[in-house]
């Protein structure tokens, strides 16, 4: 089962948001506002998190691309955002239903071009190390699921109660197999390739981000016609919570081009 809250204007385009790693689809609480009224919003969460179904499986990406199938088909058209791991499942997901997307828009998109490169990334901190060797990681998810209401307020004061709050909705076989098998063992410089050519594709991207590298985001968008991107300074990995209004205007434009 599928957890999915609609909202907004049924009669407007459809805009659709897959949230990340750690998420649920009250991540995007902050702003939403200023969206429902002007467009329908569907909000999903991924399976294995927030309120859908944690079955104890290996969680691949066909899996989470049946997983959300199976809420979109009934929609003729979309324009499909996600952020971080949300944005890789956005890729796979247009690049398989290339009629029904719309627009694509990738928030923190962490490109890796292969599973070195991912690890070359996450493992330029200590916590990166502990976090791409599966053993540890499935360990460290167990224990900090546990803490993680008591601990994590104390030092980190900055996030939305409602996303502190969801970061337990998971399970160790949900967070540990998707970060491997979406986001370290990925193959998506190919769903690049294979997209809609006339597909527009809307990045918005942090200079500073500390976990979706910058530079392979900007080259991408350079290097392609139909490919856009929003740089922000100082949103790390988050720009919808920490430049929000920013990522609004730029939704709005997103969705009002006719282009």
């Amino acid at each position: 089962m599928i957890n999915v809250k609609k909202s907004g204007n049924s009669e407007s385009p459809t805009l659709v948001m897959l949230h990340g790693l750690g998420g649920t689809l009250r991540y995007w609480n902050t702003g939403l506002d200023a969206l429902e009224k002007h467009y329908r919003v569907v909000r999903i969460d991924l399976l294995g998190f927030g309120d859908s179904s944690k079955p104890w499986q290996n969680y691949s990406l066909e899996k989470h691309l049946a997983a959300i199938e199976s809420v979109l088909l009934k929609y003729d058209s979309f324009v499909l955002m996600g952020h971080s791991l949300g944005a890789s499942i956005s890729l796979a997901y247009a690049d398989l239903h290339k009629q029904q997307v719309t627009k694509l828009v990738l928030i923190s998109l962490p490109l890796f071009y292969c599973q070195k490169h991912a690890y070359n990334w996450i493992r330029r901190t200590p916590s990166g190390w502990l976090m791409s060797n599966m053993l540890i990681a499935a360990l460290t998810c167990m224990i900090s699921r546990r803490l993680a209401k008591k601990i994590l307020p104390k030092f980190i004061k900055n996030y939305p109660q409602e996303v502190m709050d969801d970061l337990v909705k998971h399970n160790v076989f949900s967070s540990t197999t998707t970060l491997w098998n979406v986001l370290y063992n990925q193959q998506m410089t190919k769903r690049i390739i294979s997209l809609n050519k006339s597909l527009r594709v809307y990045c918005i991207h942090s200079l500073n981000d500390s976990s979706a590298p910058y530079k392979p985001v900007q080259k991408l968008a350079n290097s392609l016609p139909n490919w856009n991107l929003l740089t922000l300074e100082k949103a790390n990995h988050h720009p919808w919570l920490w430049d929000n209004k920013a990522c609004i205007k730029e939704i709005i434009r997103i969705m009002e081009n006719t282009d």
